[in-house]
Parts: C-alpha cells; structure tokens; sequence
C-alpha cells in the first residue's frame, strides 16, 4: 500500500515543461509525444514495480505455508480409555440386572427364529407357520433360538443366539388347518395345450404365551450341561 502511494505521489509531480509549450500556450506535437512517451515509460516501470512487489508477496506467503505445512505436528496424547469404557459396562449391566430383580422393566418383546422365518413377537401375539408340524392343537412349544430381546430401556443381543437359561419364549398350537385354495392355471399357445390345478397348503397358528428373562445378565449357571443346547 505505501509503494502504491509512493508511485501515485511520483506519477503526479511529472508536469509539462515551458520549454514544450508554444507562446499561444498550445502543446508542441513533437514535444508532445516526447511527453507522452515518458509518461508511458514511468507507468511501465510502475506496473513493473507492483507486479515484482506482488510476486514477492506471494513467494513470501507460499514460504511460510510451506514451513507451517512441514513442522512437525502436535502429537496429543490420549488416555486410556479401556478402563473408562469397563466401568460404564459394569454400570449398564448392574442397571438391566436391577430391572430384572425387580420386574421393572415393562412389557418384553423378542426376535425369533422359527420355520426358516424370522419374526418379532411379544405376549398375546398370533403367528402363522406355513407348513407340516408335528404339533397337535393345544401344544405349548419353546422358541430356542431367541436373536433379540428388548424392553422400554435395554435390549439384548445375541451372537447370534441368547442363552436359553437367559431368555424363554412360549407358544401355544391354536389351530392347524389348510390353506385357501389356490389356482395354478397353465396354457401354451398354438398347442392345445391347457391345465388346471388347485393346491392347498398346511399352516399352524401359534398363540405366544410368554416373552420373558429367567435370569441375570452376567451371571451363568455353576453346572451346564446339553439340556437346552442347540446342536
């Protein structure tokens, strides 16, 4: 800024010569073009000097970017978090096995595998299984493979399965019956060729009794053995 300031004081101090000037006061046109030409040469050396200023500028900047961009960064040191990390474990687990002891935690629902299928249930619901079961209308059966259970406040996962001391899910066969019947209509063209058939399936209906815990979270039974494993 004060070089641009330098050079506009200089540009205005150039003033035409007497010597240039004819006596009516009417300027010379070779004197003229003298004059012209050192105007043009004084500004040229002006864009000069700013162009050089300004590159300067720009390698002095792109200097110091540089040399920020090359130190060494700050290493932070981190705490370790694994102690950290246990306690809030410790915690989340004694608030679910106080829930549990004290049956606050409200309504259960769960995540099962059943027939191939997997379905999310919870007291009272009805589910239908396609296909033929052994069962024999009012049965009760247990769910063994429990993928998920949650409450208002905690979920448990399983990897992939929950224990089965842990969780118990029950259900009652309601009915077994056909399904509607179904149409299969086949044609070909230009053939004579034309079938129809009609098929119905077998379905169960199953009352879920129960979606409940049976036991603390991080606790496991002194003595296990197969019953109630899934092989």
């Amino acid at each position: 800024m004060a070089l641009m300031r330098s050079l506009l004081s200089k540009l205005s101090l150039i003033q035409i010569s007497p010597k240039y000037l004819r006596p009516n006061g009417i300027v010379n046109s070779i004197s003229s073009s003298r004059y012209i030409l050192q105007v043009e040469t004084t500004e040229k050396c002006a864009i000069r000097t700013l162009r050089s200023a300004a590159f300067n500028n720009y390698e002095g900047v792109k200097l110091n970017a540089a040399q920020q961009t090359s130190a060494e960064p700050q290493q932070e040191v981190l705490e370790n978090q694994h102690d950290l990390e246990l306690a809030v474990t410790k915690e989340t687990i004694t608030k679910v096995n106080n829930q549990i002891e004290e049956n606050s935690h409200g309504r259960l629902f769960a995540v099962i595998h059943f027939a191939g299928k997997q379905r999310r249930v919870t007291d009272g619901d009805l589910i239908m299984v396609e296909g033929t079961h052994p069962t024999n209308v009012g049965d009760v059966i247990r769910a063994e493979k429990v993928l998920l259970l949650g409450s208002r406040d905690f979920t448990l996962l399983g990897r992939p399965l929950l224990r089965p001391d842990l969780v118990r899910v029950e259900a009652t066969v309601v009915e077994k019956s056909l399904t509607h019947t179904k149409t299969i209509f086949r044609n070909r063209r230009r053939k004579n060729y034309m079938r129809i058939n009609f098929c119905r399936n077998h379905f169960s209906i199953l009352r879920i009794n129960c979606v409940r815990l049976e036991g603390l979270v991080d606790q496991r039974p002194e003595v296990e053995g197969v019953e109630g494993r899934i092989f």
